[in-house]
């Protein structure tokens, strides 16, 4: 993704964008053989409201999900390739994946069509709304028509009367070096009513944690069973979410749509 779609989709002011690829290709041209700069724009982070910045502007996020879909659920593992213990080891990076069929969902932002690849789960939630933790924090993660990748995040919480995408998928209760588990779901109303997010450039969270990601993450959290919670917790004793990474010279921005 372009610094100039990205500034379009999430808030980077343009000129800061502009510098970020003056600097980036000037260093190129006179220290070619310098190390790689430092990553700066990690995920997650925290988010604070009252610092980011209000962005009416910004284009809107069009959710286009089916009410009817199939989903492959399998464990994602990154145990050695022959290490004995990784059927009962839970790794950090590791985590519960709902796949989903070839341009079966999508969003819409600015125009633009980013097809829903997948989703995960993390336990605690990685990103912090105002120093909050929450739960559980769902990934839904999308890609453009050029490769770019767009995450929509969710904050997850319990208390919940079950019956939802989540619920059904963490039900399904894949195990690692099981199966993979069919699961029919309505992924429309995965989400809640209220879609105001926070938008900023950063990272995926695992490795190689690779920079210039769209993150849009939803303010307002849902609600699974408290079932659902406690079995994902289960599974993972000792969480799956990565520390929190410096802000830098990053402007997180609010685009409020209710």
């Amino acid at each position: 993704m372009s610094h100039s779609r990205r500034s379009f989709l999430i808030g980077v002011p343009t000129v800061a964008a502009a510098a970020m690829v003056a600097s980036s290709a000037s260093t190129a041209v006179a220290a070619p053989a310098k190390a790689a700069a430092t990553p700066s724009h990690q995920s997650p982070i925290d988010i604070r409201s009252r610092s980011a910045v209000d962005a009416p502007k910004l284009p809107e996020l069009v959710v286009d999900y089916p009410q009817h879909l199939d989903l492959h659920v399998h464990y994602i593992s990154k145990d050695a390739p022959g290490d004995a213990a990784g059927c009962t080891v839970r790794g950090p990076e590791e985590t519960v994946e709902a796949e989903v069929p070839a341009g079966a969902a999508a969003v819409h932002v600015g125009g633009v069509r980013y097809e829903l690849v997948q989703f995960h789960f993390h336990t605690h939630s990685e990103h912090e709304l105002d120093g909050h933790r929450f739960p559980l924090e769902q990934h839904f993660v999308h890609r453009g028509p050029q490769g770019q990748t767009l995450v929509v995040g969710l904050f997850l919480t319990g208390g919940g009367p079950g019956g939802t995408l989540q619920d059904e998928v963490l039900r399904a209760r894949v195990e690692e070096c099981g199966p993979t588990k069919e699961v029919t779901t309505d992924l429309r109303a995965a989400l809640p009513h209220d879609l105001s997010t926070f938008r900023y450039d950063g990272s995926l969270t695992t490795a190689p944690y690779t920079e210039g990601v769209a993150w849009l993450v939803l303010r307002q959290h849902q609600a699974i069973s408290d079932s659902a919670v406690a079995d994902f917790q289960k599974l993972f004793p000792k969480g799956n979410a990565r520390a929190l990474q410096p802000l830098n010279d990053r402007t997180v921005q609010y685009r409020r749509q209710r």
